[in-house]
């Protein structure tokens, strides 16, 4: 929960106005570093989901996928300076909503008994976690 709550201040920042394409990049960053977190931490919860109450799952998908939300819209409300800039928006909006749609489905499968496949869930959750550090790193610093 904590982390969540940290990862919600770090992205505060992004939804502050890009002055051009370098500054727009170093926000889309931010997002992209900022819902890595949030999927790595949902793939460590699938990886121990035997371990872990069903309450405890459940708050713990339902505040990521909130935070999800609220990266996306934060970097939604950045206006790109250029045509370039609108690529890369395009880009990091469909990892992101990638990302809270993937939580979403474990929510739903939390709520009605359990996650169906938990390994299958932890791999998509690496690979998407994985390409999301990509797009940040490609991003100037």
């Amino acid at each position: 929960m904590r982390r969540i709550l940290l990862i919600l201040l770090l992205v505060a920042g992004c939804a502050s106005p890009a002055w051009d394409d370098a500054d727009y990049g170093k926000k889309a960053g931010a997002t992209a570093e900022a819902a890595a977190s949030s999927v790595a931490l949902v793939r460590l919860a699938v990886e121990n989901e035997a371990r872990l109450t069903r309450p405890y799952l459940q708050t713990l998908l339902t505040e990521t996928v909130t935070a999800l939300d609220s990266v996306d819209s934060q970097f939604g409300a950045v206006q790109p300076p250029s045509e370039a800039a609108v690529a890369v928006r395009a880009e990091i909006t469909e990892l992101t909503s990638e990302a809270a749609e993937q939580v979403q489905v474990l929510l739903n499968e939390v709520r009605l008994r359990e996650i169906r496949d938990p390994g299958k869930a932890a791999a998509d959750l690496a690979e998407l976690g994985d390409r999301l550090r990509s797009f940040a790193e490609e991003q100037p610093s």
